[in-house]
């Protein structure tokens, strides 16, 4: 009772449940879709070796045959595979917006850091930009060599 209760209340559940409800309806549905077009075309092929006592009869009883388990098996798979991963997806999306002030802090300090490193490199390119024009100056001068 209140153990379910807490737990529905739980904002970190509330997303993981989500997240993996969304996850199996998307990846179940595709892969139920894939599974009957490759137990279809599978159907097909195994159909093809009666056909020639059948008539032809038995590629599109095979084809609707390894359609249907297909679309069972790749729906199952998927909406497995989506649920997992689902899940996982919306309970780590949770985490990061739950601390969403102190990433926002770690990217603040790392562009502060960063634009301190870039003036300095920008500094440092003028000083070598100008060390080069005034020696290249001195060369086309003539006071820059030896004579």
């Amino acid at each position: 009772g209140t153990n379910a209760k807490a737990l529905a209340l739980n904002p970190a559940a509330q997303a993981a449940s989500t997240g993996a409800a969304g996850g199996s309806i998307a990846i179940g549905t595709a892969c139920g879709g894939l599974g009957l077009v490759a137990g279809g075309a599978a159907g097909v092929a195994v159909g093809l070796v009666p056909a020639l006592f059948t008539f032809g009869l038995s590629i599109p009883v095979c084809a609707a045959i390894g359609g249907g388990a297909g679309a069972c098996l790749g729906t199952a798979a998927g909406g497995t595979t989506g649920f997992v991963g689902g899940g996982a997806v919306g309970y780590g999306a949770y985490n990061a917006y739950s601390q969403r002030k102190e990433i926002s802090l770690g990217a603040s300090e790392a562009l502060t850091k960063l634009g301190g490193m870039a003036e300095s490199v920008k500094e440092g390119a003028k000083e070598r930009a100008n060390m080069s024009a005034s020696f290249i100056k001195a060369r086309l001068s003539g006071t820059g060599g030896t004579q």
